[in-house]
């Protein structure tokens, strides 16, 4: 017997069709009783932002659709992991390890500054790395449109 969805799940799917059949993705599954109208305002926006930030350091959007009772948001998939576990998991990063991360996590922020966006939910947790060791934002949720773009 399946156990009930919690109120914010993420699974790891693979695409079935189309020219990305085959492709591994992060599945955000949201269950719409459980969110409550504040939450609902800020997954609308969490949409609305991903899919306006295209950035090699921002968590990427590709697909999003909702049935009767779930919202879903198909994301990268980052076979790293998470900094916070990989911190967990190592005694100390490299001061190399640290000045590239940070100098990518300076780039995104940047980024999103340049859109007139606000993140305001930086921790390791947020932080995920790639197969290669690229850091991508998400956490997308917390993210405030606040300031007017420079683009």
């Amino acid at each position: 017997v399946p156990q009930p969805l919690r109120p914010n799940q993420v699974f790891l799917v693979r695409k079935k069709t189309g020219p990305d059949a085959g492709q591994l993705y992060a599945m955000k599954v949201l269950r719409k009783a459980c969110l409550k109208v504040r939450d609902r305002v800020r997954t609308k926006m969490e949409r609305d932002i991903l899919v306006e930030v295209n950035h090699p350091f921002i968590v990427k959007l590709h697909y999003a659709f909702q049935t009767e009772g779930k919202l879903y948001l198909i994301l990268d998939f980052l076979r790293g992991g998470d900094v916070f576990t990989r911190l967990s998991k190592e005694v100390l990063f490299t001061e190399e390890d640290v000045k590239f991360y940070l100098a990518e996590l300076a780039l995104a922020l940047d980024h999103l500054h340049r859109l007139g966006i606000v993140y305001r939910d930086l921790k390791p947790e947020n932080i995920l790395l790639d197969e290669i060791g690229h850091i991508k934002l998400t956490g997308m949720h917390i993210f405030l449109y606040t300031i007017e773009p420079i683009i």
